[in-house]
């Protein structure tokens, strides 16, 4: 990219754009679920940027991160990234604006520490994940901190909830869904782009499954994993209360045409 093609691309970038913001956790279908979302031809971002959300200028700051790591990629009308750990703030306040969107996914907790301890088994053994003790840990207490998130979101224009596992059992009608809160015309593709970072390390999955282009219905690993009966009850308990609460306050399309109707 040329210097001139740099600053109007920089300047460009600081118009206000639309940004989609998906909160989970680790092993919850998000690497497929973003490389279906950013391979969309209206948006940018396909990976975790590992980056906070705390005001409007954190936007304008993912953008111009997405870019530098991204220099082939052009400027679209939206863009897209998640946040997986709370390490990473995401200010509640910044979902009372139209042009900010938030998506939630959780995935139920047997299948999810299986497959975290799976995860750094292979990639990263000595890191405390790689135990059950540590992965049901993480995910107990990564669920109750976005249930506590969840209650402070503006309940206007709110955000969509949705089961990580109906990625790959209900594809179609997921992401119909999700397509319809985004507002988007075009329907999101059956197949996915393969971007310059699929399948790196801290950037998503880095699995093979992430290769095959297309969503794969697989199911995950829901034998008991080796923890103690109270910390599993404590995740057990944290996905069922967050789920709840997720669900009472998801945005739902009828109740999104019935609101259109009454401002008309």
């Amino acid at each position: 990219m040329s210097d001139v093609q740099d600053v109007l691309l920089k300047m460009k970038l600081l118009i206000p754009k639309k940004h989609v913001i998906l909160v989970s956790h680790m092993r919850a279908n998000t690497s497929v679920t973003s490389h279906v979302i950013g391979s969309h031809p209206d948006i940018s971002g396909y990976y975790e940027m590992h980056i906070g959300y705390y005001s409007w200028k954190s936007f304008i700051n993912q953008k111009l991160k997405f870019h530098e790591q991204n220099t082939e990629e052009p400027s679209t009308p939206v863009y897209f990234d998640k946040v997986l750990h709370s390490e990473h703030y995401v200010n509640p306040a910044l979902f009372d604006n139209k042009n900010a969107l938030l998506l939630i996914a959780l995935r139920e907790p047997m299948a999810t520490i299986n497959s975290i301890v799976k995860l750094y088994t292979k990639n990263n053994p000595a890191h405390p994940c790689a135990t059950p003790q540590h992965a049901a840990e993480y995910y107990r207490d990564r669920v109750n901190d976005i249930a506590d998130f969840a209650q402070q979101v503006p309940r206007e224009p709110g955000f969509l909830y949705y089961d990580a596992e109906d990625i790959t059992r209900h594809s179609k009608q997921t992401l119909e869904k999700i397509q319809h809160y985004m507002g988007l015309a075009q329907p999101f593709p059956e197949d996915y782009r393969q971007f310059s970072k699929t399948g790196e390390r801290f950037a998503g999955d880095s699995s093979q499954h992430i290769h095959a282009g297309k969503i794969l219905n697989k199911e995950g690993d829901t034998t008991r994993p080796d923890i103690d009966d109270a910390l599993l009850q404590e995740c057990q308990d944290a996905y069922v209360r967050c789920r709840t609460l997720l669900k009472s306050r998801s945005w739902a399309e009828e109740s999104a045409a019935i609101s259109s109707v009454n401002e008309i």
